[in-house]
């Protein structure tokens, strides 16, 4: 990770922000679970962790955007439920808070907001600090911050099934089984049906080597750790017979069903940080007016490809019109996050034909000529409406050498630099 001063973080602050209040969007109700003292070095900090719930109307224009919220299930009012973790780190005299609030994005559930370096500059500055889940495709664990969305469902209440591919490389010598893991996490697209018959297999020595299928006879879904073939049924788990070669890449191509909702994370992030915002009914409020006047979201890596897509999507307006982030820090990120997709796999992590890189990558619009498309950019949605943040973007060679981003700078034709926006600095 980049060593990033507060400075540099914050240098979106630099260059004219506007700050105000903010009406409460989608959050109905947030519950502290717990409260602790923490050590600070300029005044008393505490911190304060717990649930929030939010619901979503689906017919809104900025919830409408979200893949397959049209099916999820409704409550009474017709809106979309969710719920997410969150941690905030505040001063406990908020009257000597500096008024501004830093969101960071946690990487993989786990956030950095209690840590050392510049995250305790912003403490000793007297900055909120907050970190909230946004991925629904994390178990829940202590220290974890997670999000619970709803599986999407035919309005006859019958599964949403679709294809699915998931690969399987470099597994151990004659390991019987393996798991069926899609963005570094299994269980993102369960199986329709753990027929085979139904599904196919191949392997092959090289990407662009021949295929050769596997008989449904000879795999299944099944764990063959401890029963011999055809093992254990399981749907996250697939069982080959003879084991696994490892000189050899394995696909398979299934039916999967019930996709969560990923795409209200973008929701629950913008929604949590509109209340807080607010100032009202909520533990950042005063009783004459919003405590909070500047908020900057910080990502680094997945993390940062999340503000990205973020952006991209328009989620920096919330529901009242209002912008939520002033200022935006991606760092190390190169790409965009394939969580607004049906059956995404929020924890993609760029591999080998993983979504995620196929979308806008530049800040200013572009012609995509290569691929066909009109002119766009990660900031089109934002400048129509008015709510686009400052940017400091911040990153390394790795992002070249491994992470694929020179387009975002020169785009597919790789003639010239595209011009940076003047709301960014890179």
């Amino acid at each position: 990770m980049l060593s990033i001063s507060r400075g540099v973080v914050t240098a979106a602050l630099v260059f004219g922000l506007l700050g105000g209040g903010r009406l409460h969007a989608g959050v109905i109700n947030l519950v502290v679970e717990h409260r602790e003292a923490l050590p600070n070095r300029t005044q008393p900090y505490e911190k304060l962790t717990g649930r929030f719930y939010g619901e979503l109307d689906p017919k809104n224009p900025l919830n409408a955007i979200i893949t397959d919220i049209e099916f999820a299930p409704r409550n009474a009012r017709g809106m979309v439920e969710y719920s997410a973790t969150f941690t905030i780190l505040k001063p406990v005299d908020m009257s000597k808070a500096s008024g501004v609030l830093v969101y960071q994005v946690p990487n993989r559930g786990r956030s950095q907001i209690e840590g050392g370096g510049y995250f305790a500059d912003f403490r000793a500055h007297g900055d909120v600090l907050v970190a909230s889940g946004w991925q629904a495709d994390l178990a829940p664990a202590p220290g974890m911050e997670t999000l619970a969305v709803p599986i999407a469902i035919n309005p006859d209440g019958s599964s949403i099934t679709g294809p699915v591919v998931a690969r399987i490389a470099n597994a151990p010598e004659g390991a019987l089984s393996q798991p069926v893991i899609r963005g570094r996490v299994t269980g993102t697209a369960m199986p329709a049906s753990l027929d085979t018959a139904k599904a196919t297999m191949s392997r092959r020595l090289t990407e662009d080597g021949v295929r050769v299928a596997v008989r449904p006879g000879a795999w299944a879904f099944a764990d063959c750790s401890q029963t011999p073939f055809p093992g254990k049924p399981d749907p996250e788990k697939i069982c080959l017979k003879g084991g696994f070669d490892p000189a050899y890449l394995y696909e398979v191509t299934y039916t999967a069903k019930d996709p969560r909702v990923h795409g209200i994370g973008f929701a629950a992030t913008r929604d949590l940080n509109a209340f807080l915002r607010s100032g009202k009914g909520n533990p950042l409020g005063a009783a004459s007016a919003p405590s909070i006047h500047h908020t900057i979201a910080q990502g680094t890596s997945q993390s940062g490809n999340y503000l990205r897509s973020f952006l991209n999507l328009g989620f920096n307006q919330d529901e009242s019109g209002a912008r939520v982030f002033d200022g935006m820090n991606p760092n190390i990120a190169a790409r965009q996050l394939a969580m607004n997709i049906r059956f995404a796999a929020p924890s993609g992590g760029a591999d080998m034909y993983e979504p995620g890189s196929e979308g806008v990558l530049w800040w200013s619009d572009y012609t995509d000529e290569a691929r066909g498309r009109k002119a766009g950019g990660l900031l089109t949605r934002c400048t129509a409406t008015e709510t686009c943040p400052k940017i400091v973007e911040t990153f390394g060679s790795a992002e070249f050498y491994s992470l694929r981003m020179s387009p975002d700078l020169v785009g597919t034709r790789a003639d010239r630099d595209i011009p940076l926006p003047p709301n960014v600095r890179r």
